[in-house]
Order: structure tokens, then sequence, then C-alpha cells
């Protein structure tokens, strides 16, 4: 849902029917909190019967505009009403999204939604990543789960509704002539790497003994270069055995670097360099490594037959994200919309159209 998640924002966030679900904050003074406690919590707004409480948008304004403020942003009223206004449209949108699926009998069970869970977790790495990431976008895991499953169900209206226009060949070709510079691909080294360090001014005082380190060091990498040149010899297993780098756990890789923007000490080595060469020792402040050239790609202009499923993949993303957009305008021009927050009407009214909705 490109058009709904807030790009400016990134943040998901949701609203149910009654957008009420338990989410105490820890500020005293969140306003959010404030409202409830006070039994005192107006309607924000109304889609289609469907109540968006005020609580429940300046709970995610609030939250919103912590993450700025820690960010170093500067939050100003102008900014914070600007972030409330579109935080409330995109609360519209997921309610009217919401409400077309239930229409079309489209449901999340709670084994999807568990499997959802289970896929995230596993991007994030560990238990710890995930409760820092609840805590920096300010919802509790309930409040979470209750997000990520409109946004399944969105999700799932866009897949049974939208039949994007397949986009042909001749145009992807216009596309690529249009572009062509962006596919001249540059020439790239992959590198493998054998570090010696050499301890620093604060780690050894003694400049004696830290001059003694660098020369054992270079002799050792030296002695590393021949060994490394020998026919038969694995360099991934000779890095495993004598690196200090940690890309010794990697066998030394250290990937595919583009050779224009490989830094000037490594340049003067490399430039032209040709697989299967050795080079150093290179100081750096490290210590003293050695760098081979694993395997090579020369420059050379991408054809339009390499970079095809790219193109298609770009023009049917613009394509879908357009199909969304015209689809929840659609929704808003059926629906009755009512903004009963005075501070947002104005600036609400004209995003809302005309259709049915009312002020």
């Amino acid at each position: 849902m490109r058009f709904l998640c807030l790009a400016v924002f990134g943040l998901s966030f949701g609203c149910t029917q009654s957008e009420s679900e338990p989410s105490e904050k820890v500020d005293p003074t969140d306003p959010s909190r404030i409202l409830r406690a006070a039994d005192d919590d107006p309607v924000a707004a109304k889609v289609d019967g469907t109540v968006i409480l005020r609580s429940s948008l300046e709970e995610r304004v609030q939250a919103q505009v912590e993450q700025f403020r820690l960010a170093g942003r500067s939050i100003t009223p102008a900014f914070e009403q600007s972030t409330r206004v579109a935080l409330l449209n995109h609360m519209i949108d997921r309610s009217l999204l919401t409400a077309e699926g239930k229409r079309l009998g489209i449901e999340v069970t709670d084994a999807a939604l568990s499997h959802h869970e289970a896929l995230f977790r596993e991007r994030l790495g560990n238990e710890q990543a995930f409760q820092g990431y609840l805590a920096r976008i300010g919802r509790q895991l309930e409040g979470w789960r209750s997000d990520q499953r409109q946004h399944l169900i969105q999700k799932m209206v866009f897949d049974q509704v939208l039949k994007p226009a397949p986009v042909g060949e001749a145009e992807l070709l216009k596309q690529y002539e249009a572009q062509k510079q962006r596919y001249a691909q540059r020439r790239r080294l992959r590198l493998g790497e054998i570090l010696k360090s050499v301890p620093t001014t604060e780690a050894m005082p003694d400049k004696g003994k830290r001059d003694r380190a660098r020369a054992a060091a270079e002799k050792s990498i030296k002695t590393l270069i021949r060994r490394a040149q020998s026919p038969g010899q694995r360099f991934a297993a000779l890095a495993a055995e004598q690196s200090d780098s940690v890309s010794k756990k990697r066998g030394g890789d250290l990937g595919w670097r583009i050779e224009e923007s490989l830094s000037p000490d490594w340049l003067l080595l490399l430039k032209g360099a040709k697989k299967g060469a050795v080079v150093g020792p290179i100081e750096s402040a490290d210590g003293l490594r050695l760098l081979k050239v694993v395997d090579v790609e020369e420059a050379r202009q991408l054809s339009f037959e390499d970079v095809k499923g790219e193109l298609r993949r770009t023009a049917l993303s613009r394509s879908r994200s357009k199909a969304e957009r015209a689809l929840v305008l659609s929704l808003r021009d059926q629906a009755n919309i009512s903004i009963l927050d005075r501070r947002l009407k104005s600036s609400l009214s004209e995003a809302l159209g005309q259709g049915k909705n009312t002020p």
C-alpha cells in the first residue's frame, strides 16, 4: 500500500471500528490519555458511521511528533498540525478500505496474522529489536497487531479489486532508451582481504613498541602475499586462518566494489587489476592488509534484455500505486465522511472532495 504507508512518516497506523484499543502511555501529559481519563473523548471524524476518536488521532500524532523530536527536528505548531491532518487522512483511508474488505467478505484469520507477525519478527532479528521497534512507533503489541490485521485486509482488497493493465514491450523499450545512461555498468571488482592489525597510539603509547609491531605486521603481510599467489592456495582458508579482520568469518570476502569508488590508496594498486591479482601491503588506521581480486566484471552497457524485468516491475508498481489511489478516491466519493474536529475542518475540506462528504 504505497500511498497508505505514509512514506513521509515511516509508520504503520490504523483505526478500528471504535478506534479505542488500549495503548496506555507513560507520559501523564499525553493528550490522548487526558481525554480518556476525563471521559471526554470527542469524535474527530465519522466515516459511514465508523467513529475515529480524537484520542486515537492524538495518540498517533504525539508518537509521530516524538520520533521527529528525538531525531533532532524542530517541532512547530504548524508542523504538528500538518502531521495531524496527514494522519487523520490516513485513518480515514484505512477505515474506508477496511469497510470495503468487510463488504467483499475478506477476513484475516488469527493464523494468517500470526504468520505475518512471525515473518516480521524474523526480519528484525530478535525480540529486543521488535520491542525497540514498538517503542519507536509508540504502539503496544495489541495495537500493532490490530494495525497489521487492517494492513493485510487492505492489501487483500487491492489484490482482489485491482487488475493493473499489462505493460507492453514497446513502452518498456521507450523507458529504457530514455534512461539508458542509468544502465551503464561500471567496472566492478570482487575483493578479498587479509588484515594484520597494528596497535593504536591509545592502545600502545610506546612508539618503539608500535614501530616493531608494525614491522612485524608488514613482514607477515608480505609472506601472506606470496602464499596467496601460490598455485592451489585457497584464499578463503588463508584469510580465515590468518586475518585479524571480522571479514575472516566470510573467508575475507568484501563483496563487489565499483573500481572508481575505491579509496585512492586502494585504487592506486587495483586500477585495471586482473582476476587473481594480489596487492599490498596497504596501510590504514587499523593496520596493514593485502587485497585479492577474486573476480572482475568489466564495464559494459546493460542491454534492454538485461533490465527488462526491472523495468516491468517498476512500471507495474507505478501503475498499481495509481490504481490504489484511484480506488480510495472512489471510496471517499461514495462515503459519508464528517470531520467533527473543528481544528481540521478547513484543512481537510479540499482533500475530501465533493461526493457525499459532509463538512
